[in-house]
């Protein structure tokens, strides 16, 4: 607090120092002036003593009175001096002074009564325990998390911090958050909903089981809701039910409106594993009628580990035969959509060392990497 006080003489005397020029007195100036008149009348009273006594002619008189004369008019009389100096001085030094001790004065006292002058910093703890009107957000989600810490049955605090996570890319944290709320407060078409696109991006586009059961339950109390519908269309795809996504990609297709963003990113799909386009599916070739039914019937790690085998028996054709563009480009596929990056990378490389004498298969094979982000 003595630091701003210190300021205050500081900025006063800074002012009174900047405008004591302007406060010179013009009781002075009249004082001055009136000195000089003084001064000269006396010059005026000895020329004439001199001239009655012979001392100097009356020529030389005469040119003695002009020349005084002249001095008298040189000097530079404010208008001023001649008025009122004493009603002058007494309004303009006042003012001036004034002013040296008021502007700093009341800077102080704004800033005292605005400001916060000392305030120290603020620990994160003490921030939490402010009110939520002071918080910043990432105070607000960490009072929520430390709430959390303390009474992880707290359905609600779950409830509003899951969404919070997923628009923050924390996937991973939505989908437990999501989870949990279900947990204390039951299941809800949101929380549902949250926890399967959690889940989805947490596992980059994969769709697992548990946010296929989330899906399910959805449609089971809305068979209309379109999302639901989608994901699990491309989880059928991601399992090789390719006859099965097909058909609800068209389904999808035929209610989409006019218009609609989402129908050709579907259609697309559609054309990949109806052989428009490359199949989309992590196996060779789409099994028959009774393979799909048994592959159907397995449990889902059976399933994977079923369609992995089939992946690693392409990437053993394709050592003996390393010319087979197709091949090359379903195993690249394949190996990203099962989450097998590395492997992806490796499938890349021998793509192109196998199809070196090939321009446009290694230019498919470079597309296919930057569609799916992989190598460099």
């Amino acid at each position: 607090m003595l630091f701003w006080f210190a300021v205050a003489v500081l900025a006063a005397a800074v002012t009174y120092t900047v405008t004591r020029p302007l406060m010179q007195s013009p009781v002075r100036l009249a004082d001055e002036a009136q000195a000089d008149l003084e001064v000269y009348k006396d010059q005026l009273t000895e020329i004439d003593a001199d001239a009655a006594r012979g001392v100097i002619s009356a020529s030389e008189a005469e040119a003695a009175r002009t020349e005084v004369s002249r001095r008298v008019l040189r000097r530079p009389v404010d208008a001023r001096t001649s008025q009122n100096p004493v009603t002058a001085s007494s309004l303009v030094k006042p003012i001036y002074l004034a002013t040296s001790l008021a502007l700093p004065l009341a800077s102080l006292a704004l800033y005292m009564t605005f400001g916060a002058p000392g305030l120290p910093g603020v620990p994160l703890n003490e921030r939490l325990a402010a009110p939520v009107k002071t918080n910043l957000p990432e105070d607000l989600i960490a009072k929520v998390e430390a709430r959390l810490r303390e009474h992880p049955e707290d359905g609600k605090g779950w409830d509003v911090i899951a969404p919070v996570y997923l628009a923050g890319g924390r996937f991973a944290d939505a989908a437990e958050a999501y989870a949990s709320a279900m947990k204390f407060l039951g299941e809800s078409p949101p929380r549902l909903q949250g926890f399967a696109n959690a889940r989805i991006r947490a596992e980059n586009g994969i769709v697992p089981e548990d946010a296929r059961k989330a899906l399910q339950t959805l449609l089971a109390g809305n068979p209309k809701l379109r999302e639901p519908r989608v994901w699990l269309a491309l989880a059928k795809e991601q399992d090789g039910k390719l006859a099965e996504a097909a058909a609800d990609y068209r389904a999808l297709i035929a209610e989409a409106p006019e218009g609609a963003v989402w129908r050709a990113p579907l259609q697309e799909r559609l054309d990949k594993i109806s052989g428009a386009g490359e199949p989309a599916s992590p196996v060779e070739k789409a099994p028959d009628a009774a393979s799909a039914a048994a592959v159907q019937a397995m449990k889902p790690e059976d399933r994977q580990a079923f369609i992995g085998r089939m992946v690693d028996g392409l990437a053993d054709k394709l050592k003996a035969n390393a010319n087979d563009k197709e091949g090359w480009l379903k195993l690249i596929r394949s190996y990203q959509m099962l989450g097998r990056t590395d492997d992806a990378v490796k499938a890349l490389a021998s793509a192109k060392a196998g199809l070196s004498g090939d321009a446009a298969a290694l230019r498919d094979v470079e597309d296919l990497a930057k569609q799916l982000g992989i190598g460099g």
